[in-house]
């Protein structure tokens, strides 16, 4: 059974990003809700990340955002026009409704930064640390620019984890080919991964995290969890529980097709 699933679509605040892609550079900073206003569209701001131009402009918790480059907001694509026709250094002008104020403010786009867990209180959205050399199983099978990658964090000794295996196996071998990379994800000891390797042989990397940096970088606390990665590295889903071939094949295939 599926027990959680996390996602962009399910998480009731949006990033402030890229029209192009949910986690690209440059970026304005800040996390919002759709409100209405003076019956228009308006957006009210949740969160504001510490190293952004939203921060750095003053921009704060509840203001609203009425207007982009001098014209009223009406639909969310204005900001995403704004910010993915500019670049890093860039200044958007932004207008925000405070109490009974209205501010006229001029926001520099920033670049992104890899880990805005801070901002969004989940994984999702930050990019994935680098890999270290503890691949003791088919390091020589990683791909230098997968189109999707799928991190399974595990142990041996977990029953949903060996349901999972055989199932990753099968979507493994059916797209790797198409740009898919799967890495699974444990933190013990290699004499006990090795001997569960010599008997649930695996397709595809196998990763031994002895420090367990990665596990505590994104508050891995139940096995199996799924992490699953667009091109660029940045964390799109998370999810815990062993899940059926089918919804893995179909979200993979879906940030496959993303970076095509």
């Amino acid at each position: 059974m599926l027990h959680r699933v996390f996602n962009m679509k399910k998480i009731s605040v949006l990033l402030l990003l890229l029209a192009c892609s949910a986690f690209a550079t440059p970026w304005l900073g800040a996390t919002f809700k759709r409100v209405t206003h003076e019956n228009h569209l308006a957006l009210r701001i949740i969160g504001v990340h510490p190293e952004s131009g939203c921060f750095t402009a003053g921009v704060v918790a509840d203001d609203l955002v009425v207007g982009i480059q001098g014209k009223v907001l009406t639909d969310i694509s204005q900001v995403q026009e704004a910010v993915s026709k500019g670049k890093a250094g860039q200044v958007i002008k932004v207008d925000v409704v405070r109490g009974d104020k209205k501010l006229n403010l001029k926001v520099k786009l920033t670049d992104r930064p890899d880990d805005i867990s801070n901002l969004t209180g989940s994984a999702i959205g930050s990019k994935i640390a680098k890999f270290g050399e503890n691949f003791y199983q088919n390091g020589n099978k990683r791909q230098e620019k997968p189109k999707a990658t799928l991190l399974d964090f595990w142990a041996t000794w977990c029953g949903p984890c060996r349901k999972t295996l055989p199932v990753l196996a099968s979507v493994y071998n059916k797209h790797a080919k198409d740009g898919l990379e799967i890495i699974g994800i444990s933190n013990e000891d290699l004499k006990t991964l090795n001997a569960f390797y010599g008997q649930h042989a695996s397709p595809y990397p196998l990763y031994r995290d002895a420090s367990q940096d990665l596990w505590r970088r994104y508050g891995i606390r139940a096995v199996p969890t799924l992490m699953l990665l667009d091109q660029n590295g940045y964390i799109k889903q998370v999810w815990s529980g062993a899940p059926s071939e089918a919804m893995v094949e179909k979200l993979v295939l879906e940030v496959i097709q993303e970076a095509r």
